[in-house]
């Protein structure tokens, strides 16, 4: 058996939203650990494809920038994220129960976030939001079938959010927005090696930035594991971890999602949790400032909500950095 994880991250560079940091873990029953990992959308063709476009029924799983635009909607995102967390037994009905389920705590208080708190004027919204009911049915059936025939599960499935005024404290006390989203990339290795690491797991992680060293890192996520270097080039850093009966192998790869389904899904995990947040931020900023046209938060747009909801800040009780992440 191969238990073979992704991580990936959604929100990274945004001055308004959260951060989120999935992982992904799949049990590939007819895997050698030793190998490279098989082509999951190849075994799982029945009910898997790359592209919103081939779908034909399947359900599409790539990195969530291919799967996921404004003008597309939440839908087939919404639809493949689901379908997976169904294969580990879970169905949520509502965000909040999709955020218990990812393993995350932050939502249960938010009173000094109230564009994201429950309230009687917002409260969670129930899922699925975007695909229909007989949509999400019908792509899980298929995608039970297709696991069940290639002896896949999926075992472990989670995601780290970190919302706005957490961001700034930790960028603030790091110095480096890199470092502080490494903090729950490493949170997310840890859970992996406690949990799987005496089945040899392979971890691969979408590389950010132009990194290529990550041994002292590891180092001092892992103490007390010996750490060897087996590649760092352009392309990815290899490493392998050995401490006493536990071993993880961990690739930190460029475009990760490619090759490497739990990390597609992952990227999908994180996207999908990080806009049901921004619904919810766009919602309330609508009720207070409605001339004030919503943003996704990235970019130009992040710069000129920024300017338009300034003069409002006071009036809402806002303290700015609870509100815009640091750069």
């Amino acid at each position: 058996m191969l238990i073979y994880a992704g991580i990936d991250e959604a929100g990274y560079g945004p001055l308004f939203g959260p951060l989120t940091i999935g992982r992904v873990v799949l049990a590939i029953e007819n895997a050698d650990p030793g190998r490279r990992p098989p082509d999951l959308w190849h075994e799982l063709r029945i009910a898997v494809c790359r592209r919103v476009s081939q779908r034909r029924g399947r359900v599409a799983v790539n990195d969530s920038k291919k799967i996921y635009s404004r003008s597309t909607g939440l839908n087939r995102l919404e639809e493949g994220v689901l379908s997976f967390a169904a294969l580990c037994g879970h169905c949520p009905s509502t965000v909040e129960k999709w955020l218990d389920f990812l393993g995350e705590t932050v939502h249960r208080d938010l009173s000094d976030l109230p564009w994201y708190a429950p309230s009687e004027e917002q409260p969670w919204e129930l899922l699925p939001c975007a695909c229909t009911d007989g949509e999400l049915a019908v792509a899980r059936g298929m995608l039970r079938t297709a696991a069940k025939a290639a002896r896949v599960r999926v075992v472990d499935m989670s995601a780290a959010v970190v919302f706005e005024d957490r961001f700034n404290r930790m960028v603030k006390a790091t110095r480096s927005k890199a470092a502080a989203s490494f903090t729950f990339v490493a949170g997310h290795l840890n859970a992996i090696w406690d949990r799987f690491g005496s089945d040899d797991p392979i971890v691969v992680v979408d590389r950010q930035s132009g990194r290529t060293h990550y041994r002292e890192l590891l180092q001092q996520t892992f103490p007390d594991a010996h750490i060897v270097v087996e590649d760092e080039s352009d392309e990815r850093s290899v490493y392998r971890l050995d401490a006493d009966s536990r071993r993880m192998t961990i690739r930190f790869e460029v475009e990760a999602e490619q090759a490497n389904m739990p990390v597609a899904l992952a990227s999908m995990v994180s996207k999908y949790t990080r806009e049901l947040l921004m619904a919810r931020f766009q919602a309330w900023f609508h009720r207070r400032a409605p001339h004030v046209k919503p943003t996704a938060g990235y970019a130009s747009d992040a710069k000129r909500f920024w300017q338009q909801i300034q003069p409002h800040l006071a009036e809402l009780a806002i303290e700015p950095d609870k509100l815009r992440r640091r750069r």
